[in-house]
């Protein structure tokens, strides 16, 4: 996917970009079975559509999490204004950190 199209991706809709990755599962499907049937010349379009399908998915991943985070956002803004300022903002909780001082790693 070249620059410009990956730019016009990112200015989709979710939906429209759910349809574009359906049909290009279904172009990855077939590209296979003319691979296995000796049809296909260039096997490489294979991985090319789905580099392409990890690129729309990655953006679909993106524009879910920033609209899930506008509101938390838009609060903070809001507190701020009136002069509550959170300590800390309320996000997904993190994962245990194993690395603690004095533990000897053998």
């Amino acid at each position: 996917m070249k620059r410009q199209q990956f730019m016009e991706i990112k200015q989709l809709e979710v939906k429209d970009l759910l349809a574009k990755v359906t049909a290009a599962k279904l172009e990855v499907a077939d590209l296979v079975l003319d691979k296995n049937m000796k049809k296909l010349k260039d096997v490489k379009v294979i991985s090319k559509k789905r580099h392409d399908i990890a690129q729309m998915l990655t953006v679909i991943k993106q524009k879910q999490l920033l609209s899930e985070l506008e509101p938390v956002i838009a609060s903070v803004a809001k507190q701020s204004k009136s002069g509550k300022v959170p300590k800390k903002i309320a996000t997904s909780p993190k994962a245990p950190r194993n690395d603690k001082k004095g533990s000897k790693k053998i």
